[in-house]
C-alpha cells in the first residue's frame, strides 16, 4: 500500500524551552491546523535526547498522512493562500521556521 506523506523537520524557536515548544505545539497549533487541513493523520515525533548527547538540528518529526493527491494539493493551495497567514503567525510564535526542512514523501508500509 502507498500513501502520500509530508515529513518536516521543526526546531523549536530560540528562547522556548522544550516543554514550552511541546506544549503550544499540542494545545494550540494542533487544534489549528486540523481546522484548515485535510489531514487523514497527523503525527508529532519529538526527538528524545539521551543524557551527554548533542542536541540536533531539529526538535520534532512531523508527519502528516494525505488520503489522495488531491487533498495535498488542496493543502499545497491553502499554504500559498492569504487565509494560511492565521497557521504561519501561529507558527512564528514557537517554531523557527527559517529552519523547517519539509519533504513530500510516497510511503510504503509493510505489514
Amino acid at each position: 500500500m502507498s500513501m502520500i506523506k509530508a515529513v518536516s523537520l521543526i526546531k523549536r524557536k530560540q528562547g522556548l524551552s522544550r516543554e514550552e515548544f511541546i506544549r503550544h505545539y499540542e494545545e494550540v497549533h494542533v487544534p489549528l491546523a486540523l481546522q484548515h487541513f485535510p489531514f487523514q493523520r497527523y503525527v508529532r515525533n519529538y526527538i528524545i535526547i539521551p543524557p551527554g548527547s548533542e542536541e540536533p538540528d531539529f526538535d520534532c518529526i512531523t508527519e502528516v498522512w494525505f488520503g489522495s493527491m488531491e487533498d495535498c494539493q488542496a493543502a499545497a493551495e491553502f499554504s500559498a493562500s492569504a487565509a494560511y497567514k492565521v497557521i504561519s503567525d501561529d507558527e512564528e510564535k514557537f517554531m523557527d521556521r527559517d529552519k523547517i526542512v519539509a519533504f513530500l514523501v510516497e510511503e510504503h508500509v509493510t505489514d
